[in-house]
């Protein structure tokens, strides 16, 4: 039986509702098991399958419970309960990796007791001593091969009458949506501080737009599902899907891909804090380094000592080449503006 769009987001909805209820309490965890927090969809998939028995042989026989959680959704969930944390370690966007470090619910990455810190090159470590990048996230345009004439060359592709009530969206709470709106933002003459230009196109797209997703990885899903032609996406959930066999490629626009750095970060009064920077060193790993980057689940590494292969050659040769060709974002200017921009987002932004 074929599902209603409304019934797939109902869904995603409720089972990104269900993630967010955030990991185990504290008091009901086995001794020597940590709880991380990872994003819904392929970043989950892929943490599960090699992060997780890895840090188990890493560490003699520790273990991870993984909790999928948006961004938004951490920061409150810990300073809810700052003595008891719900999570060990935490996966942060460079945005709002902004507003955690401002709570004071991280601590500083223990260099001097680090493995493979120094396997992790100066762009990707922290200025104020946090944790380092662990994994660049590549933002272009996810197409069906199949339903597209030609591969899209630009984010203005999505406007085209041609596919009215075909594309996809995900919300502001999420970097993808934030860096999409950012960017649309810049083409029609706005910055990164003023995104009033996106709103406007936003609006204009409407007609286009078939589907409003919950999150990063339940708008890749609606690509599976068929309801959707055309949408702005992360690179490894497309190549994930694509591995699996669904109709999905990947285009980097004109302008450049976006890349957002995403880091794991231990949080303050962490029930066991020696598996925390265990499950840290495991993630900076050569071994799991390469098994992220490898097929199905083509993350970009940030270990020095490991090399594209495969579909990532296919956006860049390197990952100093990869940072060099894609567009940065200066989320320290507009992070704070985030909140508001997601309140009118899911108030002007419907179908």
């Amino acid at each position: 039986m074929r599902l209603s769009r409304r019934s797939i987001l109902a869904a995603g909805s409720a089972a990104t509702a269900a993630a967010a209820m955030g990991g185990m309490p504290r008091l009901a965890r086995a001794a020597g098991t940590i709880v991380a927090t990872t994003y819904p969809g392929s970043f989950d998939e892929a943490f599960k399958a090699v992060v997780g028995p890895a840090l188990t042989r890493n560490s003699g026989g520790g273990s991870v419970t993984f909790s999928p959680l948006l961004n938004v959704d951490q920061i409150g969930k810990i300073q809810a309960s700052r003595n008891a944390p719900p999570f060990d370690v935490v996966l942060f966007d460079e945005g709002p990796l902004v507003p955690a470090i401002e709570a004071d619910i991280l601590e500083k990455f223990p260099v001097e007791k680090s493995k493979n810190f120094s396997s992790i090159p100066d762009a990707f470590r922290h200025p104020l001593g946090y944790a380092p990048v662990i994994t660049v996230q590549l933002i272009g345009i996810a197409y069906n091969p199949k339903r597209v004439k030609a591969p899209p060359t630009s984010w203005e592709d999505l406007w085209k009458p041609e596919f009215k009530g075909r594309v996809g969206l995900t919300g502001l709470g999420s970097s993808l949506g934030t860096s999409f709106m950012v960017e649309i933002s810049k083409m029609n003459g706005g910055s990164e501080t003023n995104i009033e230009p996106a709103f406007a196109a936003i609006k204009k797209l409407l007609p286009n737009v078939g589907a409003i997703a919950p999150s990063p990885g339940a708008l890749a899903a609606l690509f599976q599902q068929g309801e959707i032609d055309i949408a702005f996406n992360y690179f490894n959930n497309v190549a994930l899907l694509a591995a699996k066999g669904v109709d999905i490629a990947f285009a980097k626009p004109k302008t450049g891909a976006v890349a957002v750095r995403t880091s794991a970060q231990i949080v303050k009064n962490s029930q066991d804090p020696k598996l925390a920077l265990d499950y840290l060193d495991t993630v900076m790993s050569l071994e799991v380094q390469k098994g992220l980057e490898a097929s199905p689940w083509v993350m970009m590494p940030t270990n020095k000592n490991v090399s594209l292969t495969g579909a990532n050659l296919t956006v860049a040769k390197s990952v100093d080449d990869l940072v060099s060709s894609s567009t940065l974002l200066d989320w320290t200017k507009f992070q704070k503006m985030r909140g508001e921009w997601i309140t009118r987002f899911n108030k002007d932004v419907k179908i």
